[in-house]
């Protein structure tokens, strides 16, 4: 298991905070982490959350309410929220799974960390220690473990 998987999350980013959610196509190969990070513009990161659960569904399909059926009302809704908010700002597929992460705030990352190497346009993997270390600038598991 990896300790952090850092997401950019530019366009979403406001969502995700808004409701602890964050979604993508499905499948997807991420590795299973303790924790996520997203990145804003720039690479920044402002928060460390962990994964409460996680599920997939068809938010596009007419049955959206009775996919989500199993779940505690606190988090129905706040699934349902995202994706009426993320239909009228950013979008799904049409015809696409994704898979939802319902996230817990963890920490905030006071000193903004943001990747050495600049802001990558897909996910990267950090050390819980590099990523709380309280550096403005990071370096990815993989350049640690040369």
């Amino acid at each position: 298991m990896k300790e952090v998987i850092s997401i950019p999350a530019a366009k979403t980013l406001d969502i995700i905070k808004k409701y602890l959610i964050h979604a993508h196509p499905h499948p997807r190969k991420y590795k299973e982490s303790q924790y996520v990070a997203f990145r804003k513009t720039g690479g920044v990161m402002d928060t460390l959350y962990s994964v409460q659960q996680e599920l997939v569904i068809k938010p596009e399909a007419q049955n959206t309410e009775e996919q989500l059926i199993d779940l505690d009302s606190d988090i129905k809704e706040r699934v349902l929220g995202y994706i009426h908010e993320r239909k009228h700002t950013f979008r799904f597929g049409e015809k696409e799974e994704y898979k939802f992460y319902i996230l817990i705030k963890e920490q905030d990352l006071q000193h903004m960390p943001r990747p050495i190497e600049g802001n990558r346009q897909s996910h990267t993997y950090y050390s819980f220690e590099e990523i709380t270390s309280g550096k403005s600038k990071i370096m990815r598991e993989s350049a640690i473990n040369k």
